[in-house]
């Protein structure tokens, strides 16, 4: 029987590479879409699975998943969509998927990390209301974590300084932005609460994609938030955009702006709870009295040989009446000057009281932190001096300590 040859015999390592080779240059980015079998977590954190529809099945694995993605994520019966490259395993003359990225069929996959940590979240007792602190009358310092370059920062010193021209602030710059921001975030709240610096504290940023919030629905900023002893205002986005950090602080504030303008109230709104609170406590010691010498009166009138003694008693009303109420009186006048003192102090406290005395800031002028001594500068570098009227650009010529 004659038999047929192909002009080139192959091993079996050769046929398998050049296959691999052909299917490695044709489906190198693809798009799967099926349902999820027999996966497994490795120790490792590789996830192993099978991917099929009603007529096929291809093996997948994804490579540290555990880095990747939140448990509980993937389980058998769920349709996905798989980004990545079919590969073969030479040693086992299988082909696979090895896939890059995996969704949820219409759920992404930072939608999914969002809403699993909220119920992790939110079975550990982190957005309960009876945890949440009140917000001071008038703090004394206002912290704020933010990025110091964005619109935000700008938007609530505008805000801030319109109400309260000579409120204290303290930034803390942080990148509100990738995979290092909630840490950086994280730290800002730490170190406030270590310092006691402010009374209260802002974080946020402006509005962006849910990919820009991220760092905001991060553990361990919301942790931070919980841990934190003094009252925070989370001020993440638009309106409409919601954050882990939202649920866990203790105001959320739906925008920058309306952040510094819960924290901040202007001295007249002051003054005028002042004044009102002295008008219900005169309302309501007024409403007594005049209960009780209703009372007197009508016992009077039951008692007539006791006349002398009840009117005694109406005059010692009297005079406590009078007396009373010029107490109070004196005390409220005492308290309006005691803040009208304060606003007075602050005022002198104002750094732009102390630039008119001839005095001047120095900072560097790529990163705006204000210089204290002379080691802190190289020759050559630039400086901003900033004076009472305008600001001078200028280098460093020579150093002395």
């Amino acid at each position: 029987m004659k038999q047929f040859w192909s002009p080139q015999i192959y091993t079996v390592s050769d046929l398998t590479s050049r296959i691999r080779q052909s299917i490695n240059s044709q489906f190198r980015d693809v798009l799967v879409e099926g349902e999820i079998s027999n996966f497994k977590v490795y120790p490792s954190g590789h996830l192993y699975f099978t991917l099929k529809d009603d007529q096929a099945m291809i093996k997948a694995v994804v490579f540290s998943f555990q880095d990747k993605y939140p448990e509980a994520m993937i389980e058998d019966g769920v349709a996905v969509i798989c980004k990545g490259r079919v590969d073969v395993y030479e040693k086992r003359g299988e082909y696979r998927l090895l896939v890059d990225a995996i969704e949820v069929r219409g759920l992404g996959l930072l939608q999914i990390k969002f809403e699993k940590l909220k119920e992790k979240l939110l079975k550990e007792g982190l957005f309960d209301a009876e945890r949440k602190k009140p917000l001071p009358l008038l703090p004394g310092s206002i912290g704020i974590v933010t990025s110091p370059v964005g619109a935000a920062i700008r938007d609530m010193l505008k805000v801030i300084r319109g109400k309260f021209d000579n409120m204290s602030v303290l930034l803390y710059p942080v990148k509100v932005q990738g995979s290092e921001a909630c840490y950086e975030i994280a730290e800002a709240i730490r170190h406030f609460n270590e310092t006691k610096e402010v009374d209260v504290i802002i974080v946020g940023r402006g509005g962006g994609s849910l990919e820009d919030l991220s760092p905001f629905n991060e553990e361990v900023v919301a942790r931070a938030i919980y841990a934190s002893e003094i009252p925070i205002v989370s001020a993440v986005g638009h309106e409409v955009d919601f954050t882990i950090s939202d649920f866990v602080a203790d105001v959320r504030a739906p925008t920058p702006t309306a952040a510094a303008d819960v924290v901040v109230r202007s001295k007249t709104e002051i003054i005028d709870a002042i004044l009102e609170t002295e008008k219900k406590l005169e309302k309501a010691l007024r409403k007594r009295i005049e209960k009780a010498r209703y009372l007197l009166l009508h016992e009077a009138t039951q008692l007539k040989e006791k006349r002398d003694i009840f009117t005694d008693c109406r005059m010692y009303l009297d005079e406590l009446l009078n007396n009373m109420m010029h107490g109070f009186s004196v005390y409220f006048k005492g308290k309006r000057t005691l803040v009208e003192s304060l606003g007075q102090r602050m005022t002198d406290l104002n750094p732009d009281s102390i630039l008119k005395r001839g005095y001047s800031i120095t900072v560097k002028k790529e990163t705006r932190q204000v210089v204290l001594a002379a080691d802190q500068v190289l020759e050559g570098e630039e400086l901003v001096v900033k004076l009472h009227r305008g600001e001078i650009d200028c280098s460093v010529l020579d150093t002395r300590n």
